[in-house]
């Protein structure tokens, strides 16, 4: 009989598929499995393969079982970009109020993909020390990263926020202005 233990096991195994549909499949299947892969898919942060660690976080995001924040916080220092991304979002989505040091300290990471992530689950955990920081990435050289930051300053609605808002209506990119304007209902 083929029990949800070994179901698991040979689920975690298939993150590492040659194929990507196989391993997006599998991930999925974990997701739908539930708490019951929890504890494998921790594990699993560990690998040594950056497939296998990426879509363990967006799956442990997913079930949204707080018994991983602390594995996924150290995964924040992970050495390939896509894995530190997909923790960030794993984090925002459980809404970990623990995880906003060490996230605020990937806005300042090398890569944009990871900052503009880090930007969004900072604002789904909705901490206020956020805000500076975000101020400060509508600094940012990437202009996908300012616009996300104008979009966490408009989610707080305050004169703080409203101020760094105002700044950002001189942005050279018309996205972030845009956001900027929409937010001090400008437009």
């Amino acid at each position: 009989m083929y029990d949800q233990k070994q179901k698991i096991a040979d689920l975690v195994r298939d993150l590492d598929h040659k194929d990507e549909d196989v391993r997006w499949g599998a991930a999925f299947s974990l997701v739908g499995l539930g708490t019951d892969a929890v504890g494998p898919l921790i594990q699993a942060l560990d690998d040594r393969e950056s497939t296998v660690r990426l879509r363990a976080a967006w799956a442990l995001g997913q079930i949204g079982d707080s018994r991983a924040v602390d594995r996924l916080i150290s995964t924040l220092r992970d050495g390939d970009w896509a894995v530190r991304m997909r923790a960030a979002d794993a984090l925002g989505k459980l809404k970990a109020p623990g995880a906003v040091d060490p996230l605020l300290t990937l806005l300042g990471d090398e890569k944009a993909e990871v900052r503009r992530h880090a930007i969004g689950a900072l604002t789904r955990i909705g901490d206020p020390k956020s805000m500076n920081r975000f101020g400060d990435a509508l600094g940012d050289k990437d202009w996908r990263v300012r616009m996300g930051a104008a979009l966490a300053l408009a989610s707080f609605q305050n004169e703080k926020s409203r101020g760094l808002l105002e700044k950002a209506e001189n942005d050279e990119n018309e996205f972030v202005r845009k956001i900027a304007k929409a937010a001090l209902k400008k437009e």
